[in-house]
Formats: structure tokens, sequence, C-alpha cells
């Protein structure tokens, strides 16, 4: 997949990213292996747009996330930011000390609201605190902003001085939120940052996330492996599958007719909230174990699972290739196999 002819409006993108955990053994620690938890993964993101990227467990959806903002660094491959200047900023290898000024319009949204906040600070101390790593010391300007940054998320300035305990954990995930817009970020990638919430919560959260956009122009990465949630939000989706992404497509075509068997798969386990129609839907479940991204087989990751696969995808790995407008997907057979989406 060619990332080099970015879109104009293009603010994040990433080149053949590699994300690998070293397997150490033996009595003097020696190198045996690694973990692939993310291979050769390529995207990017525009401006305002909402990327999200779906998959089960341990398919290296949040070590992509954690590699993009620098929390990790990467193995191999490319990440580049636009700043606000309207240059690219090639932030692979950064040190941390010259990564600082960027960080401040990059920020993530955490999946837990209760273990993502310390405790034992209030929620002025809680939200005000990344202005104050960034230099602003001002405690009046900090006050003002964290009731302004508050009433954005729906919550009164008048509980600033409360302690997180005393909030619920709809309320908890909004001062995370609050916390992530407090520098005025461009960027944000929220990770399962509604999986461990309500539905009706769950909901009223990604409301505001999206009225936030519109209001704050932010561009998101969503990273779930709800797909009903993700198709609410997401201008885009993107499928991770062993540590590689397998598709991606705007959410309509995705959604209409998929181009991986494994998004298949995926949107035939969607649940639907009508008792006639989910006996007559059949589900296209997906036997055998998932590919080991400490011992990745020779062809294709997702080979030994599909019911479409020949001799040629268990011998050599396909490549994410271009199989339509602004659709790529990671399968030898992309062109020739119809698949069923979703239905109205």
């Amino acid at each position: 997949m060619n990332t080099y002819n970015l879109p104009d409006d293009a603010l994040v993108s990433v080149e053949n990213l590699q994300m690998h955990f070293p397997i150490h053994k033996g009595w003097l620690g020696g190198k045996t292996g690694a973990v692939k938890a993310v291979d050769d993964v390529t995207f990017h993101i525009r401006q305002g747009e909402t990327l999200g990227i779906v998959g089960e467990s341990g398919s290296g959806k949040s070590t992509t996330a954690r590699a993009i903002l620098r929390a990790l660094e990467p193995t191999g491959g490319t990440i580049r930011f636009k700043g606000p200047d309207g240059n690219w900023n090639d932030i692979t290898h950064k040190s941390d000390d010259e990564l600082r000024e960027l960080r401040r319009y990059m920020q993530m949204i955490f999946q837990d609201p209760y273990s993502s906040l310390n405790p034992r600070m209030t929620l002025e101390q809680l939200v005000g605190e990344p202005m104050v790593n960034h230099g602003i010391t001002n405690k009046a300007e900090i006050r003002d902003r964290v009731a302004y940054l508050l009433r954005q998320v729906g919550l009164r300035p008048e509980t600033m001085s409360r302690y997180p305990h005393a909030f619920s954990g709809g309320q908890r995930q909004r001062i995370g939120i609050a916390r992530a817009l407090a520098l005025n970020p461009t960027f944000v990638a929220a990770d399962e940052s509604v999986s461990a919430l309500d539905v009706s919560v769950a909901a009223q959260t990604i409301n505001l996330l999206q009225d936030l956009q519109d209001e704050l122009d932010l561009t998101y990465l969503f990273i779930t492996h709800d797909l009903s949630m993700v198709e609410h939000i997401s201008d885009r989706i993107g499928v991770m599958y062993a540590g590689r992404l397998v598709e991606l497509a705007d959410t309509d075509s995705f959604f209409q007719r998929p181009r991986h068997p494994y998004s298949e798969a995926l949107l035939s386990a969607i649940p639907i909230p009508d008792p006639r129609r989910a006996r007559e839907k059949k589900r296209n479940v997906v036997k055998g174990e998932v590919a080991d991204p400490a011992n990745l087989p020779k062809g294709c990751a997702f080979a030994g699972r599909c019911p479409y696969a020949t001799a040629l995808c268990t011998e050599q790995q396909p490549e994410l290739r271009k199989v339509g407008e602004g659709r790529f997907a990671r399968c030898h057979h992309a062109d020739e196999l119809e698949l069923k989406g979703t239905t109205a």
C-alpha cells in the first residue's frame, strides 16, 4: 500500500509499522524469538476524520495506538505527524525531549476510567496536570481552563474539588476526555474508551466525542472490538488480525461488502436486536485458534481458519493491496470472493 501520495489534509501517516517484543529464555537470557504484536501496518488519518480500528483481543490494536503516540518505541517503520505549522514531523525514534512540544497535540483517552485517574488527585489537579507539565503555572488560568473543560464534557465546574471515587464510571470517562483535551490537541486516540461502560452510557460518550470533534475539529483513532459502535462513529474502518492490517475501507462500503474473510466473520457476529431476524441469521463461525504472533505461519495468518483458503494462501503471505476506490485488503482472493456484509 503506497502512502507516499498522501492527501493534502492527512494529519497522521503510518508506514510499515512494526512493534516486536523479544522473547528471552535460558540462564543467560538470550533472545530466542519475538512476539510480532504489530507487523507491517500502513495507513493514514485525515484531519477531522475518525478512523476505527477493530479486531479481536490480541490483534495489535492498542499496541498500534501506543506506538503512534510514542508510548512505545517502534521496532520498525515510520510514523509521521503534521504539526500546527503544517509541516510533517518524523516521530518514529524521537526522544522524549524532542517529542515534548508535539505531545500536546497528540493525546489519548484510556480504556479503564477507574485505573487511569489518580485517586489521590482532585478533578482540578487531574485535568490541570497536563497544563502544569507544559509550563502553565498560573493557578487562576488553570482553574478557568478546567472549569471550561468540565462544562464541555457535561460536568459541573463546582465538582472540581472532588476526587474520582465520587463519580460514576461514565463521569470518570468524561473526566478522562477533559484531561485529554486540556492542551487543545488535534489528534486523539481513544483506546476501547467505552468498553467498560454500560450500553446507554457508552452511547452518550460516543455522542459527546462526536460533538467535541465537530466543535474542536478533532481527529480520532478509535480502537474498539464493538463493530456496531465503530459503525456509528467512524468514517473509515481498519481491521487487524494477528498484528496485521487485513482490510481498510470507508464505513459504508465495509458494512455493505467486506473484502476479507475475517471481516465477513466479524460482521456476521454482530447481534441483531430483532428476535425474528436473529433466528434467520446464519453466523459465519470461525473455527480454530488465532495465529500465534510469536510464530506466524509462512503464508496468510488467517489461512488456518479461513473457509476460502487455497494452497496459495498457506504458501505465500498476501500484501495489503488496493481492491477498489479507497479500499485495501490483505487477501489473495479479495477480487473474486463475494463476501456478505450486514443487511438493512
